[in-house]
């Protein structure tokens, strides 16, 4: 059930970065100019937890944009920051497990889950600079042979005026005429003509990358001809050529790991600055290996650098990397590194370390940039390797040797045990530090800084299944917040046993059906003892018995009057020799019983709770020579024991079992928040919907994030082109007897239908629904649960009688903000041609009240009654008070005079047409915007408050204001 104004999402703002099949980007980047729900682009995937034990990229049904007010934002300790609607869910963990919880519930404290292992995109390390670079100015320089085969035509070794002037004297035309063409003068023609020292009809081995394109030559044939690339400024100025690369390899991603993290680009410039030369040789080296570029040396201000004046250069990383488009202050994070292989993010990881990271004395590797960007894909990458990471802003001075400080972002890694991942996964290639990673990589590590919340279903799985919690969890663990790799490893180890336990309670649960026979069977040897012992007196018959179990005939005799009763196995076997009818294996059903026992792992006297025996007489039982009326104790015993086994397998256990694997398969790790605040200014937000598992990956850190949808979204997600015939809206303000109910809602719920398992019935405004509509849809709900599900939308969900809200999860939106419904109002108004002044606006979001159907119905009937909509004809179509004449009537009041303010009651009653309920909203409204001491206010929403109650429950409305109205008047002449 929703529960509240409509159009209200869960959304993050557009900075937030999510991942994507397409790398990692902005959300307001995926999202785009969408206005509402809108269908997401072809082929786009993003990250999401299935909420059982793995992460998987999926298509979203829809993506979501909108302005939105009241956001918070969250800060965590691992230095995520997310501004977001209230609502919005974060999945977080406390001591029942995961849970989702919205981001205005959260509070300092807050456990938030992140994936430990970030499954990154699959990896497609081509490098695409045939689209991406600017087509008119790289040339591209290919073989003789492909120029011949694809006949490039002279005049593409030029641009611009000189480029058109050779095309028309390669076709024969006149001077003025390709003078005109090329908006150029007949005697600029005549001196190309005359300086042009190439034959006309030869073909060119460079092109402009526009040309190339045309020709639709694969790539593999571009990889074989095409020699270098070259940038050709407006002017005819080339830069030096390059050889581009076509892959992503380790050799160049380590080239823009140390270029972006060290490396200033200005222009067709790049400078790289270090002050270990074993860095600068290796930034040259890299430049010349994969781009065949020169390399200049220099030095400023005492720090050394390298410099590639090489403006081909430069285009293309900026037109191949986004985290170059960060660098420079833009919104790129470097998607095409998140696509690389392994090798190459290693690769890129080990440059930006190695350039900018070090060990401090405290043993916690650091890396600062100045671009946010590339410490959030930083992050992304560390965690793709399974190396959790911190972050946060600091203020220092520039490593360039200027002295100027700056805010920069700095991200961390810390614990023994995450260096020691570090080491081992991405490492440093430079030896100093290489060296102090591994002195500190082999410390103990601290416990305390990954941890999580102590789970409160290993007792219940400990108790449930009569295990030993110390044998697997160890006691010198921090019995809240213990260390999370030793503590799910001592999961895995609790979960092996316990599965282990319930498969044993399902074998025991076998055996004991099996056993029944002979349960029943020795259930009933006493009473056929006693039918039986008669047939023991004939002397020959008790010779004969003599003879095959060894017992003495005069002892026979004893058994048959009924002086001695025989031990039950010696009856049993009596019995068995007499006439065979007996058949019960005493030895088996003793057997059976303990050896469940044991291997249940339960004591003899928890086996004999709940029955009249003790733990001592079900041992004696189950050992043997037992007599002959202790037999019925068998089912007794079994049935304990399948009592025992059925808890074993109860729901509550088996809940628990589920928690602990859900956390011990899923690889996660657990950030925690630092604080929640509010945001004061209203930003444009953006949401994903995501099927099934409703949530996605997103955040300065990967963070799991949760999203939600509107009724006729949730059909159309459901039904896809057949939603119309799958899905019933009513307005219940408008059919709100029982009639619809009966009539309707039954008939749509009971129609056949094919190809799903329910239909969706939308009730909106269902508070408006009468209290027997109401009753009669609770039994409709119930009558048809098996294929029929319903969604109710609500202004008030206190008129929802209870039985509904039992059957239904309910969701609260708040009211839209006044800038919200404003600037819809000013889009209707554009597009139907509606002339509306601005008090006109201000008058209806006045009267709408966050509600965006009265502010559009209060327009389209403003509209009707003149040519321009004003906030005259809003205040009198929409039978609304002017604040003013409300607060004049208040004040009025408050001063003593009821005389003038009973006036202007009568004055908004009869004459503006005001109901008295909707005074009374508008005084409830205003308030707390009424220039009133504080006492008057409380004495005002007193009576305003009574008032509402007696006018509700049918009093006269005149007669009520004016008492409201005289009290507040006797209140001041007290």
């Amino acid at each position: 059930m929703f529960a509240g104004p409509a159009g209200v999402g869960k959304c993050v703002t557009g900075e937030t970065p999510v991942v994507t099949s397409d790398g990692i980007e902005q959300i307001g980047s995926v999202v785009g100019d969408a206005d509402g729900f809108e269908a997401p682009e072809d082929g786009l995937e993003v990250l999401t937890f299935d909420g059982d034990s793995s992460f998987e990229y999926v298509e979203p049904s829809h993506v979501f944009g909108k302005e939105a007010e009241g956001l918070v934002r969250v800060t965590t300790r691992d230095g995520n920051e997310s501004v977001l609607t209230p609502e919005h869910k974060l999945l977080t963990v406390d001591e029942d497990g995961l849970e989702w919880v919205p981001a205005g519930d959260m509070g300092a404290g807050t456990r938030v889950v992140r994936p430990h292992t970030t499954p990154l995109p699959d990896g497609d390390s081509r490098l695409d600079w045939v689209g991406s670079m600017e087509g008119d100015r790289t040339f591209v320089h290919v073989s003789e042979s492909f120029a011949e085969e694809h006949e490039i035509p002279i005049e593409q070794s030029y641009v611009g005026k000189k480029k058109r002037v050779v095309a028309g004297l390669r076709r024969g035309e006149a001077v003025t005429d390709i003078a005109a063409a090329a908006d150029t003068t007949a005697k600029v023609v005549r001196e190309y003509r005359r300086t042009l020292d190439r034959n006309l009809e030869a073909t060119s081995t460079t092109c402009s990358l526009s040309f190339l394109r045309t020709l639709g030559v694969s790539r593999d044939e571009l990889k074989r001809h095409v020699d270098s690339i070259q940038y050709v400024a407006r002017n005819n100025r080339r830069s030096e050529p390059i050889t581009p690369p076509w892959e992503l390899t380790p050799e160049l991603a380590r080239f823009i790991g140390l270029a972006v993290s060290e490396a200033h680009l200005r222009g067709g410039r790049v400078k790289f600055y270090n002050t270990d030369e074993q860095l600068l040789d290796e930034f040259e080296t890299a430049a010349e290996t994969v781009f065949d570029a020169d390399v200049r040396h220099g030095e400023q201000q005492g720090v050394p650098y390298r410099e590639l004046g090489n403006r081909t250069l430069t285009h293309l990383v900026e037109s191949c990397f986004d985290v170059f488009d960060g660098a420079t202050d833009g919104s790129g994070i470097g998607s095409k590194l998140l696509l690389g292989d392994d090798e190459s993010r290693r690769a890129f990881l080990q440059a930006v370390f190695d350039a900018e990271g070090h060990v401090t004395e405290q043993g916690i590797i650091e890396v600062t940039q100045k671009n946010e960007g590339l410490i959030t894909l930083v992050s992304y990458l560390l965690s793709g390797f399974g190396i959790p990471s911190r972050r946060k802003q600091v203020r220092k001075a520039a490593t360039n040797g200027s002295g100027t400080k700056r805010e920069y972002h700095t991200l961390y890694v810390s614990s023994a045990r995450h260096l020691r991942q570090f080491e081992e996964r991405v490492g440093f290639t430079l030896e100093t530090k290489a060296e102090r990673l591994a002195a500190n990589a082999d410390k103990t590590p601290n416990p305390n800084n990954d941890t999580i919340p102590a789970q409160n279903a290993v007792d219940t799985l400990s108790e449930g299944l009569h295990l030993t919690k110390s044998e697997y969890v160890p006691e010198t663990l921090n019995p809240d917040s213990p260390g999370r790799e030793t503590y799910l490893a001592a999961l895995d180890e609790l979960l092996d046993a316990a599965s282990a336990k319930l498969d044993t309670a399902q074998e025991v649960l076998e055996r004991l059906d099996r056993l029944s026979a002979d349960l029943t069977a020795a259930a009933g040897v006493p009473a056929t003892w006693v039918t039986q012992r008669e047939a023991l007196e004939p002397i020959e018959t008790r010779k004969g018995l003599e003879a095959d179990i060894g017992v003495r005939t005069d002892r026979l005799l004893e058994y048959a009057d009924g002086r001695r009763t025989p031990e039950s196995d010696r009856a049993v076997a009596i019995m068995e020799t007499l006439d065979g009818s007996t058949e019960v294996d005493l030895d088996r059903v003793r057997t059976t019983l303990g050896d469940s026992i044991e291997q249940l792992g339960v004591s003899y006297n928890h086996v004999a709770e709940g029955t009249a025996m003790r733990g001592t007489e079900v041992i004696s039982l189950l050992k043997g020579g037992n007599d002959l009326e202790s037999l019925p104790k068998f089912r007794t015993v079994a049935d304990r024991i399948q009592s025992i086994a059925v808890e074993m397998l109860s729901e509550d256990v088996l809940g628990a079992l589920t928690t602990l694997h859900t956390l011990v398969e899923s690889d996660l790790y657990f950030d925690t928040v630092e604080s929640v605040e509010v945001v004061d200014e209203s930003r444009r937000v953006y949401d994903l919907t995501v099927p099934e598992t409703r949530n996605y990956v997103a955040g300065d850190v990967p963070t799991v994030m949760h999203n939600t949808t509107a009724a006729s979204a949730i059909a159309k997600e459901l039904y896809g082109d057949d939603w119309r015939e799958n899905f019933l809206e009513l307005n219940a303000s408008d059919e709100r007897g029982i009639d619809v109910v009966r009539d309707r809602i039954k008939s749509f719920a009971r129609s056949s239908f094919g190809g799903y398992d329910y239909r969706v019935i939308f009730l909106d405004e269902a508070d408006a629904l009468t209290s027997d509509a109401q009753g009669a849809l609770r039994r409709t709900m119930e009558q048809f649960s098996n294929n029929t599900r319903f969604i109710l939308s609500c202004n008030y969900s206190s008129q929802i009688i209870d039985p509904i809200q039992s059957r239904c999860a309910v969701f609260r939106f708040s009211p839209l903000v006044d800038e919200a419904v404003a600037a819809q109002v000013h889009e209707i108004a554009e597009t139907e041609g509606i002339e509306v002044t601005d008090d006109g606006v201000d008058a209806l979001v006045y009267a709408a009240d966050g509600d965006m159907r009265k502010a559009i119905n209060g327009l389209q009937a403003a509209a009707v009654m003149g040519e321009t909509v004003d906030e005259e004809a809003v205040f009198a179509i929409t039978s609304t008070a002017r604040p003013e004449e409300i607060k004049e009537m208040v004040d009025l009041a408050l001063e003593g005079d009821f005389t003038q303010a009973r006036s202007r009651l009568d004055h908004l009653l009869t004459e503006v047409g005001i109901a008295g309920g909707d005074i009374i909203d508008q005084l409830h409204r205003s308030v707390w915007e009424f220039d009133i001491p504080d006492r008057a206010a409380v004495q005002l929403m007193d009576r305003v408050g009574e008032a509402d109650y007696r006018i509700t429950a049918g009093a006269n409305e005149q007669v009520q204001l004016e008492a409201l109205l005289a009290s507040l008047a006797l209140d001041d002449e007290e």
